[in-house]
């Protein structure tokens, strides 16, 4: 194998394929690449079972082949290189680095030894915006849970129907909801809900942050594809069925109230340091403001006013701090919406400007 192309190029695929190895005693080819050099591409996959990434960029080859080398090694070397071109050659199942000012020697193992990755028979595909699934899965993976005993929660739900898909996560003390219109019609009409894995799309919202272009979606067999020209990411779906959870949400309010978004995260910060171990917050809503105290024994006490436009009853309601911090944080609004019932029920945040994005909180009962 031999193949040359830019640095810039290589280090882009390396770093982002690197965060799909696995670290295994018992199979530790799961912490290297696979490398790859055929007609005028370079391919490098990486894999630690669950989910995959294979990733391709374009250069010149001298000779195909394949090697597999050890991944943090090798993306290392390119991110602390300075020059500009690199030049990659198996001998002897080793890889040999070349730039301008390096050369490099690097121990390989069999590449026959690399898990095969899976073979997709697609039962439904749509094409979505790069840039929109991005958010939408930045949105909800606060409220992802991490269980042992509902894996159905350790994932995100897409639910696709009708030219809409909707992304969903909950761990039962809040749920997160983002919605957008399909940009392309789909090859079926049909509703589709899966569960994918939380980490994989989390990987993938990553990696499309900010592109302009159509991300490919294909199930098949229990297995999801992300396919974007010159990069595909496969993962296992996550079997069970994802809650209901329709009914929660709130859709009429005994209490509204709109207000700065940045004030009421600043405040919440500093209300946060006088907090019990509960790590909470009362919030209490009335006409013209919203005041936020916290109470400790051993600290002391806090109490701020901020100015709001509120309609409706006063409400009191005791939030954990940190799950209302990190639903404002995925809100892009100056101003935010805040919808309220009785006090424990069910809590509602969004931006003032639209209703693509649904954070719902339950709040702390205190007995």
């Amino acid at each position: 194998m031999r193949f040359v192309c830019t640095k810039d190029a290589l280090e882009k695929v390396l770093v982002v394929a690197e965060r799909f190895t696995g670290k295994s005693v018992t199979l530790p080819i799961l912490g290297n690449f696979l490398i790859e050099a055929e007609k005028n591409t370079l391919t490098v996959t990486a894999t630690n079972l669950e989910y995959a990434i294979q990733s391709s960029i374009v250069g010149h080859v001298g000779r195909e082949g394949k090697v597999s080398v050890p991944a943090k090694i090798i993306t290392s070397l390119i991110q602390s290189t300075h020059d500009e071109k690199v030049d990659l050659e198996e001998k002897h199942g080793n890889l040999l680095v070349k730039t301008e000012t390096r050369n490099i020697k690097i121990n390989g193992v069999s590449p026959d030894d690399f898990p095969l990755l899976p073979k997709i028979k697609k039962s439904f595909s749509c094409s979505v915006d790069a840039a929109l699934l991005s958010q939408g899965v930045g949105r909800v993976l606060p409220a992802v849970s991490i269980s042992e005993f509902k894996p159905e929660l350790n994932g995100i739900l897409f639910h696709i129907s009708s030219g809409h898909i909707r992304l969903a996560a909950t761990d039962t003390f809040r749920l997160a909801e983002s919605s957008w219109k399909l940009s392309k019609k789909r090859d079926r009409d049909e509703s589709f809900s899966f569960i994918t894995p939380h980490r994989v799309v989390q990987e993938v919202g990553r990696f499309l942050a900010g592109r302009e272009l159509e991300v490919k979606i294909a199930i098949g067999e229990n297995q999801i594809l992300f396919e974007t020209p010159g990069t595909a990411v496969f993962s296992r779906l996550i079997e069970g069925k994802f809650p209901e959870y329709s009914g929660i949400i709130p859709t009429t309010f005994e209490t509204t109230s709109f207000l700065k978004r940045d004030h009421f995260v600043n405040a919440i910060r500093s209300s946060s340091i006088f907090s019990s171990k509960l790590q909470d917050v009362t919030v209490a809503l009335s006409r013209d403001a919203v005041v936020l105290s916290t109470k400790n024994s051993e600290v002391g006490e806090y109490t701020t006013t901020l100015p709001a436009a509120t309609t409706g009853k006063d409400v009191t309601v005791n939030f954990n701090y940190r799950y209302l911090l990190d639903g404002l944080g995925v809100l892009e609004d100056e101003e935010i919406f805040i919808g309220c019932n009785a006090e424990g029920a069910p809590v509602l945040l969004r931006n003032k400007s639209n209703e693509d994005f649904l954070y719902v909180l339950m709040p702390i009962r205190f007995t």
